[in-house]
């Protein structure tokens, strides 16, 4: 059996920002990215910073891969939304579907409600956001249209994040577990970060990784965290462990 993963970006990047967890991922699982209407492939189309529209548009995208199993990852202001998503998912048919949530590099409601507005801040503000963040390419800073363009996408994310501060969200039986970079700057300690447990009956834990707001960025940090993404399918009877083998077909 095959299980979906369907992966929403952070802030500013787009479902490339996945691309080769599709070769580091077990065969069992298959890496779906979503894209962001006014993002990456969908560039052209209108940038969203409605919560409650954007969250119906992925459950859209979910549905249109059918009835098997799938799992949810969120980094970041992607979180957020898988939360608002697994809300959605509740009162749909594929609630059966929806087997573990996954949640990356964004800390607990009560921490991110005493975050500052980010849709305000000027152009040289939000370049600043970038290098806070280090996910900045050096070429975007020489090249002003470059960097223009990806400002605007920037703004309108932060905006959709700022929208998302002070969510609440009722508790659910979803399994769930949460990831993050040790030096992430916006995570001052695991408490933080554990906090997500209150709002799952079925937590599943919290790990902390090397790197920073973008720990998955470094191989090792990768390959930890799928590892025991895959750990977790394993033990909730989703994917065959490893040990295991099909049975040989009489022949």
């Amino acid at each position: 059996m095959t299980v979906n993963m369907f992966c929403l970006p952070p802030a500013g990047s787009s479902a490339a920002i996945y691309a080769s967890w599709k070769k580091l991922m077990s065969e069992q699982v298959s890496i779906i990215p979503i894209e962001y209407p006014g993002h990456g492939a969908l560039v052209k189309q209108p940038l969203v910073h409605d919560p409650d529209y954007l969250s119906h548009y992925i459950l859209e995208q979910i549905q249109s891969y059918g009835d098997r199993p799938f799992l949810l990852f969120g980094h970041s202001v992607g979180a957020a939304l898988t939360w608002r998503v697994e809300q959605l998912i509740r009162s749909s048919v594929l609630s059966r579907q929806l087997k573990l949530l996954v949640i990356s590099g964004r800390p607990e409601l009560e921490f991110t409600s005493q975050m500052a507005l980010k849709r305000f801040l000027s152009r040289e503000g939000l370049i600043d956001a970038l290098r806070y963040y280090n996910a900045v390419p050096a070429e975007f800073l020489q090249n002003p249209d470059i960097m223009d363009f990806f400002l605007t996408i920037l703004r309108n994310d932060f905006h959709l994040n700022d929208n998302m501060l002070n969510d609440s969200i009722e508790i659910t039986d979803t399994p769930a577990m949460a990831f993050y970079g040790e030096s992430d700057p916006d995570i001052a300690g695991v408490e933080q970060m554990e906090a997500w447990q209150k709002h799952s009956r079925d937590w599943r834990g919290c790990y902390a990784l090397e790197g920073d707001h973008f720990f998955f960025n470094r191989a090792d940090s990768l390959d930890s965290m799928l590892e025991k993404i895959c750990d977790e399918l394993e033990s909730l009877g989703v994917l065959l462990r490893s040990s295991q083998t099909l049975p040989i077909p009489e022949s």
